[in-house]
């Protein structure tokens, strides 16, 4: 079980960098679009009367649903961990799972509720109207995308956490969160 989780580990982690570099991405074309803008609407006069649409409604949210499950496989995520502190290595383990996977099974609900939006939105050819015709489908379905990789990572944690409960080395190997105390006990 422990070589499974790190090949599906190894797996997510190329899938993360894919969305990662997406979301980076965005963020430099966001900011070249920007600089474009703002440089034709100073100097000439003649602003870019799409950037806003762009921006707004795919650069910005890819950037940020793109990022989540990186964010998470790196500990990036906010975390309160001030009565996980108190707990014993196997109660903070078991915990851990059981949250992982409680989230796993609520944003698998988002990924389905969000693809079908996206889906319809691509049946109806739905589009927003700007200065611009833009495809709503193409926006909506940046979520599901993020979203299912999100998933995937905290299904991945949640048996991750359940597997190596006692391996301290599998839990480094897959970049698991540890409780401050059992953190100070293994660098001691």
């Amino acid at each position: 079980m422990k070589a499974a989780l790190l090949t599906v580990d190894r797996w997510l982690k190329g899938l993360d960098l894919i969305l990662m570099a997406m979301a980076g991405g965005a963020v430099i074309f966001m900011m070249g679009v920007t600089f474009v803008d703002v440089f034709l609407r100073y100097v000439f006069n003649r602003p870019l009367s799409w950037s806003y649409d762009l921006i707004t409604q795919y650069l910005l949210v890819g950037s940020f649903f793109f990022a989540f499950s990186y964010a998470l496989r790196a500990n990036e995520n906010v975390a309160v961990d001030i009565f996980a502190q108190k707990l014993s290595p196997a109660a903070y383990s078991v915990l851990m799972s059981l949250g992982h996977g409680v989230a796993a099974l609520i944003f698998a609900y988002v990924v389905w509720l969000t693809a079908l939006d996206a889906h319809e939105a691509w049946v109806n050819n739905d589009a927003f109207v700007g200065a611009l015709v833009w495809p709503t489908w193409l926006a909506k379905a940046i979520l599901p995308v993020g979203a299912l990789a999100l998933t995937l990572r905290l299904a991945h944690r949640s048996l991750a956490y359940a597997v190596g409960r006692d391996d301290a080395a599998l839990q480094a190997a897959l970049h698991l969160e540890q409780n401050r105390d059992q953190g100070l006990r293994e660098h001691a």
